[in-house]
Order: structure tokens, then sequence, then C-alpha cells
């Protein structure tokens, strides 16, 4: 469809049609947290937001793609708080262990804070074809981000595989944690949790450098060095 280009009432036309998508996708948000995706549709959705129907249509083709977006916002916010957590504390000179449960109660705290999100992201989105999709593109994403700043982080120079591999695993396993954690399936705190994950964290990431070290390569694991967009 055409989208309006005048400003109105101080606001663009991109900014307002940025505004009704956001309030789509959280009134999406809602329902499914409540509801399940079942008992969605664009003409509930419409309503309860409400919008008229061709303002979800200027945003999004149909429900599938609303449903692919949502996925891939909750997975952003989530990525952004640990990308900010990671740079904020390696510039703060945190060792490797500390950094780890640092950046690993940020993330677990957004994941288990407000379940449902967290559910709608990793679990629920199984119910939905174009979200469980949109699940595996942006969990593959989340591997790639961690395995980048693990690259980065040791100084190795180059993309190993054992980083994609162990980043892979990393992000795999933590999940599966979270979630078995949030239906009271481990019976220990938050804060041992988040102690349990990072010391396993650790370790794998020590294990790969041991074994890269194994093959022929020596990663340089001078960590306290700032990344380099941050010098």
């Amino acid at each position: 469809m055409t989208h309006p280009t005048r400003p109105f009432q101080g606001q663009s036309a991109k900014s307002r049609v940025q505004a009704r998508r956001q309030q789509l996708l959280s009134q999406a948000y809602e329902i499914i947290a409540t509801e399940g995706w079942r008992k969605l549709s664009i003409h509930k959705l419409c309503a309860q937001a409400g919008l008229n129907k061709r303002y979800f249509y200027e945003s999004f083709d149909s429900l599938d793609t609303m449903a692919a977006a949502l996925i891939d916002d909750l997975a952003e916010e989530l990525i952004t708080i640990g990308q900010n957590a990671a740079l904020g504390g390696w510039q703060e000179g945190m060792d490797t262990a500390t950094l780890a449960r640092h950046v690993l109660d940020r993330c677990i705290g957004w994941m288990v804070d407000e379940p449902a999100r967290t559910r709608l992201l990793f679990s629920s989105a199984s119910e939905n074809p174009q979200a469980l999709e949109q699940r595996k593109v942006v969990i593959r994403k989340m591997a790639r981000v961690l395995s980048a700043f693990s690259i980065q982080y040791h100084q190795a120079g180059e993309p190993l595989p054992i980083a994609h591999v162990g980043s892979a695993l990393l992000i795999g396993g933590t999940i599966e944690a979270v979630m078995t954690w949030l239906d009271d399936d481990v019976a220990v705190s938050r804060e041992e949790f988040v102690e349990d994950i990072a010391c396993f964290w650790v370790a794998v990431g020590d294990s790969a450098i041991s074994l890269t070290r194994s093959r022929g390569i020596t990663p340089t694991t001078d960590a306290g060095t700032e990344p380099a967009d941050k010098r």
C-alpha cells in the first residue's frame, strides 16, 4: 500500500508508521502471551490495538510476517542487552569469570523477569511456522554474535571454527537450561543458576582455547585489551 509522507502533529510519516507497527507488535505479544498463537487474528489484533486494518498492512503482509517480526524484535532486544553488558564489563576490566557472570546475569534476568516473552521466543514460537523459522534464524544470529565477541575478546585474529561450535553449544544449552529452570525442574536460586551457567561458559571457553592450541594455533588471550571499535 502507499505510505503517507506528510508530517502530522510534529511527527513525520515514517515515525507514525513505526509507532503503529510497534503498537501492533506490542498488542500481538499481549494476545499471544495470554491466549496463545491460535487466538491471534488480524481482526482481533487491530481491534485491541485500536487501529484500522489498513494500518496492519502498511507494515506487514500477513500474520506470519508479523510473527517473524515479533520474534526478531524480542531477539534483538536480548542481543542488545548481552552486547552492552559484554562491552561494558570488558571496558571495566572484568576478568573472564566475572564478565561471564555479569553478561549472563543481564541476559538471564531479561529472560526470567518476564517469562512470557522467553516462552514466546523460544518455546511457543513452534506453534507458528514462520515464527519457528525466525526462531532458528535468531538463535543462529545469537551464536554468531557470541562467536564474534569471543574471537575479539581472546584476540584470536581469525574466525576459528571452534568458536562457532562452542558458541552454538553455549547459546542452545543456555536457552534449554533457562526453560528448564522456568519450569521449576531445577531447584536452585536465580543467583546460583547464573553462577552455574557462567562456570560452564568459562569452562567451554577454556577448553576451546586448549583445543585450538593443540591444533597448532596460538590465540592471544590478553582479555584486558579494549575492543577495536572502543579504543
